[in-house]
């Protein structure tokens, strides 16, 4: 039996098994077990893979390549993310830039000033 409660459906007969399984011995381990499993299953599917992310960043290239434009990723030394830039081809003028520099430079100020209240209670 499906009931559809508030755009989500609850198969009572999945939580009627999973109440009997706890009941048994050993049965909340099994339940833990497969609860674990089914989440990192979850995980590898939402996570793309180092091939793909070369393949759509390559696909995003190719796109600008037609607007005369070229894509540079960079990793920030300081705040370790990544950092994507849009450059006209003929002019090297910065077209874009994800995250803005502003928003990079108040992070940066923010993880300055995290350090310091942190080595002041230490």
């Amino acid at each position: 039996m499906r009931v559809a409660a508030k755009g989500s459906e609850i198969d009572f007969h999945l939580i009627a098994q999973v109440e009997r399984a706890v009941r048994s011995e050993g049965g909340a381990e099994v339940v833990r077990r497969n609860i674990e499993r089914r989440t990192k299953e979850a995980v590898q599917e939402t996570v793309p893979t180092r091939d793909e992310l070369q393949r759509i960043i390559q696909e995003i290239k190719r796109k600008l390549d037609y607007l005369n434009r070229y894509l540079r990723i960079d990793i920030d030394e300081q705040l370790e993310i990544p950092v994507v830039k849009i450059f006209e081809r003929d002019t090297n003028r910065l077209i874009r830039q994800i995250p803005p520099e502003q928003i990079l430079e108040l992070m940066k100020r923010i993880d300055q000033m995290l350090g310091v209240l942190l080595s002041e209670r230490v």
